[in-house]
């Protein structure tokens, strides 16, 4: 399923910013660019302390490091779209739908909110199948299995490669059932 449809919905005015707006802009995402990338390098740099590995599988310094590598790649990789961008004089400016943002921001609360009641599985199924069917559009078949493969099969992956206990659910009934 193509985005076009999405994005047609919120085209682009075709008013350029006033020049100092522009350049009001781009300082302001040179500079968050920067603190990202200063963020990533200090995360992984601390995660270094509390160990990349241990004899059971990966330490607890593991996932931090990954992540703020992670962080720094895509913040680089920001700033190399962002100086192409700036080539272009017709590049039309960025627009952010709040509605979108505060249904993301809203749902991650939620899931933090149920994960030790319900426990991981159910609480991120539930999760993804919210934004992909509902909140994408995406047909019921790759929601489920998107869901199932991004719930159940992460949780397992998680508990029996890496030895990495997700939360289970805290309702007896549901944690019989290992969920």
């Amino acid at each position: 399923m193509s985005h076009e449809p999405a994005f047609a919905e919120h085209a682009p005015a075709h008013d350029d910013p006033d020049p100092g707006t522009r350049s009001s802009n781009t300082r302001l995402r040179t500079g968050t660019q920067a603190a990202l990338v200063a963020l990533s390098l200090y995360i992984a740099y601390e995660s270094l302390g509390l160990g990349l590995w241990t004899s059971f599988g990966p330490g607890p310094g593991f996932f931090p490091f990954v992540l703020g590598i992670a962080l720094g790649l895509l913040v680089l990789a920001w700033a190399v779209q962002s100086m192409r961008a700036s080539g272009n004089d017709a590049a039309p400016a960025e627009r952010v739908d709040a509605g979108h943002a505060a249904a993301v921001l809203g749902s991650l609360v939620v899931l933090a909110a149920v994960m030790d009641v319900v426990g991981y599985q159910i609480s991120v199924f539930v999760f993804l199948m919210f934004h992909l069917k509902w909140r994408a559009g995406r047909s019921w078949v790759l929601s489920l299995v998107i869901s199932l493969v991004g719930s159940v099969g992460v949780y397992y992956g998680f508990n029996q490669g890496l030895m990495v206990q997700l939360p289970p659910s805290g309702i007896p009934f549901l944690a019989g059932w290992g969920l």
